[in-house]
């Protein structure tokens, strides 16, 4: 009599296929999503605030958000998320300068487990579980920005993204573009984001999550001791649906190069396995940032944010 031994990743992938073949067959026809770690929030502010950025920042991760602002950033920033106990999400930016502009890089990093491949186009839907294979979307970015007539900035970023499911690995390129523009105490900015090609896995096509967006900021105010600002995004995704974000950050500094931050946001929910309300926290000294912040999942545990930034 043989002993029983556990199969090999391969195994079970191959198992996990063919017993799902006439489900997959049955789903071919109607497409699903790649690239949802370009829905996932890019950056620590713009986690706290519903994934709506400060766009008066000036943190790395703007290369994420509004290409116009590229010229606006500085330092570096970096950040790790979990989604419940199988995601993870990475992220890290950098920008710099040289004769011909302002330029930035980002790389964005996804990994999660699921039932079957997304058939909406946010990593907040599917349900992030420990059943099925594991698939893995890796996004680099370059991103570049100079400012125009009439105080207005443009931007433009190319994407390399690489999707892997199950042994297969399919690549594509998008572009973001991107116009700003300050208001008097605001910025506004508009930009079209992840446009590009599609990808096909198995003969079932896979649709990338592009969407057109516009953000407005304001500019730091005074409330007694505190200082505040207001930041908000209403984004319209490929499937049609709109979706309003926004946020407030709270900051008080005791001595000087010393900073806390507390942060809300809101943000509307389509697909119902969320909390609309996220939750930061902040601790600025000298030219470092540690930052958290915080969204509760209705199935499957929450999302935590940690990461660091530096100007």
């Amino acid at each position: 009599m043989g002993l029983s031994r556990p199969l090999p990743g391969a195994a079970v992938a191959a198992l996990w296929l063919t017993v799902g073949a006439s489900a997959a067959e049955a789903q071919s026809r109607r497409a699903g999503y790649a690239g949802l770690v370009l829905e996932a929030p890019a950056g620590l502010e713009a986690a706290a605030f519903g994934n709506a950025p400060y766009l008066l920042g000036g943190g790395a991760e703007l290369i994420f958000y509004a290409p116009a602002l590229i010229g606006r950033a500085n330092g570096m920033a970096a950040g790790l998320q979990r989604y419940g106990s199988e995601g993870t999400l990475a992220t890290l930016a950098g920008t710099g300068s040289v004769g011909l502009g302002d330029f930035a890089v980002g790389l964005q990093y996804l990994r999660y487990t699921t039932e079957g491949l997304p058939r909406m186009p946010d990593i907040q839907w599917p349900a992030v579980t420990a059943e099925g294979p594991p698939i893995t979307e890796f996004v680099a970015s370059l991103g570049h920005a100079r400012e125009l007539f009439a105080s207005v900035e443009v931007g433009v970023v190319a994407k390399y993204l690489e999707y892997q499911f199950v042994g297969r690995t399919e690549r594509t390129t998008l572009v973001d573009v991107g116009v700003a523009r300050e208001f008097g105490p605001t910025m506004v900015s508009v930009a079209a984001r992840n446009l590009g090609s599609d990808l096909e896995l198995r003969g079932r096509g896979l649709r990338i999550p592009t969407q057109f967006v516009m953000g407005i900021s304001t500019e730091g105010f005074e409330v007694g001791e505190l200082d505040m600002f207001l930041t908000s995004q209403v984004a319209r995704r490929r499937d049609g649906e709109i979706i309003p974000a926004g946020g407030v950050e709270i900051s008080y500094w005791p001595v000087q190069g010393y900073t806390f931050r507390l942060r809300a946001g809101l943000q509307r929910v389509v697909e119902d396995r969320r909390s609309p309300f996220t939750f930061g926290l902040a601790f600025t000294g000298d030219a470092l940032t540690i930052e958290y912040a915080f969204q509760a999942f209705d199935v499957d545990g929450n999302a935590h944010r940690f990461g660091l930034s530096f100007r």
